[in-house]
């Protein structure tokens, strides 16, 4: 009687459709949006809630059926429920779609400056970098002065916490603007500063 029961198990399973497990392409700097490498093509996943991927982790799921689905992560053994948004992309659409939706991978590289001047200039500070000037404005933290070194995320625009070197102490400021010529962030000083 055993035949006949392989038999019916084998048509069970081929019957069945296999899912489209992926391996994440990018996740990092991408916010809730996931983009995993499958068989056929690329997707993009979003979750519901946050979930700790990095790039090139495994997805077991049906990442190729557009709709609300549960994934698992074998390196942590831990499920998450994402929507398939879009399925089987090229490398071009998924590229477009990651320049998009994620931080450049040199938008969470920290780089220091020195401060050219914030007395008089009620929160903004002006920081040359290697990359030309950022603006920031200070939303918490001790006073800066001219001179001090300054290290943080200075590549991209947003809310972001830099340390000051001299105080060994952190500030929480909102980049304003970055990687300016000398020309425009003397002209910034001159409209913002006393």
């Amino acid at each position: 009687m055993r035949p006949p029961y392989a038999a019916a198990f084998a048509l069970l399973v081929a019957a069945t459709p296999a899912l489209a497990d992926g391996t994440v392409l990018r996740a990092k700097g991408c916010g809730d949006t996931l983009f995993v490498a499958t068989e056929d093509g690329y997707s993009a996943l979003i979750a519901s809630e946050p979930v700790a991927v990095d790039d090139g982790d495994k997805i077991v799921g049906d990442t190729d059926r557009l709709g609300f689905a549960s994934f698992f992560l074998p390196q942590s053994q831990r499920r998450f429920a994402a929507s398939v948004d879009a399925r089987r992309l090229t490398k071009s659409e998924v590229s477009t779609r990651i320049a998009e939706t994620c931080r450049a991978a040199s938008g969470i590289r920290p780089t220091s400056g020195q401060v050219e001047r914030a007395a008089g200039c009620g929160n903004k500070i002006f920081v040359n970098t290697d990359e030309g000037y950022a603006v920031l404005e200070r939303l918490a933290g001790g006073l800066v002065y001219v001179g001090d070194t300054l290290t943080g995320n200075f590549s991209r625009a947003g809310r972001t916490t830099v340390k000051d070197r001299q105080t060994n102490t952190e500030l929480v400021v909102f980049v304003d603007d970055f990687a300016l010529p000398k020309s425009a962030a003397q002209r910034k000083i001159a409209a913002t500063c006393r």
